[in-house]
């Protein structure tokens, strides 16, 4: 194998494990599944996705992924602006980073503003991240680039760290 195929070769192995990371969320395609109904206001930049009990509605965008019985989508001029899900529960999870374990919250209402990067979790809100911290609250506020976790009426789990 020659240099030039290895560098190849080794390129598109690596790619799948870029996608991962925050940076690379940003610039993949925002995907949706509505399993029961779904109503474009094209001209207002508004979608609503609908999902059902047994199937909620779903968009991702990298290791994004936001689910919910209602998610609208808000854009202004083709950007994604705001994306709220709401359901019994809404949930959001993602990599922050590819040495980073996976971010999930859930509660009855989430918001992402996707320009500042901020998760709103609303109502019997809680966030995870598996070795960091196990948070509960009425309303919990994630900002992404920053990792910077703000909660009302919080109760937090921070693990120890175990001794072999």
């Amino acid at each position: 194998m020659n240099r030039l195929q290895f560098s190849i070769l080794s390129g598109l192995l690596l790619y799948p494990c870029l996608l991962l990371a925050l940076p690379d969320d940003l610039e993949q395609d925002l995907l949706t599944s509505c399993p029961a109904r779904s109503e474009s206001f094209l001209d207002q930049g508004l979608e609503i996705c609908r999902g059902t009990s047994e199937q909620p509605a779903e968009i991702s965008q990298g290791s994004l992924k936001l689910s919910g019985m209602e998610i609208t989508i808000e854009r202004v001029e083709g950007t994604v602006r705001q994306v709220t899900a709401t359901g019994a529960p809404a949930t959001f999870q993602q990599q922050p980073a590819l040495d980073q374990e996976i971010v999930y919250a859930n509660g009855e209402r989430i918001v992402f503003n996707g320009s500042e990067q901020i998760i709103t979790i609303e109502g019997e809100a809680s966030f995870t991240q598996e070795g960091t911290i196990d948070t509960t609250a009425a309303r919990i506020e994630y900002d992404i680039p920053n990792r910077k976790l703000d909660a009302t009426q919080m109760n937090m789990v921070i693990p120890s760290q175990s001794q072999p």
